[in-house]
């Protein structure tokens, strides 16, 4: 499962910052809300990190559609 950290929408698309496993994410995962809706991971965001290991526990996510907030919880599709 996937917390929703932060959100900052994106022309037609929404910047996500996800605190969990993050290993198996890539670009055109799908993820699913608690409701049910699905979201396209369109692109997974490379932060810089001292230790490799910690990209494992939050990454930024740019998904549509725009329709997530804050707190909210994702699951792979």
């Amino acid at each position: 499962m996937l917390k929703i950290v932060d959100v900052m929408k994106i022309g037609e698309m929404l910047s996500v910052i996800v605190e969990g496993d993050c290993k198996e994410l890539k670009n055109g995962s799908k993820l699913v809300d608690n409701m049910g809706n699905v979201y396209t991971v369109e692109s997974v965001g490379m932060a810089r990190y001292d230790d490799p290991h910690d990209i494992s526990k939050t990454t930024t996510l740019l998904v549509t559609p725009c329709t997530l907030e804050k707190g909210s919880e994702l699951t792979s599709a």
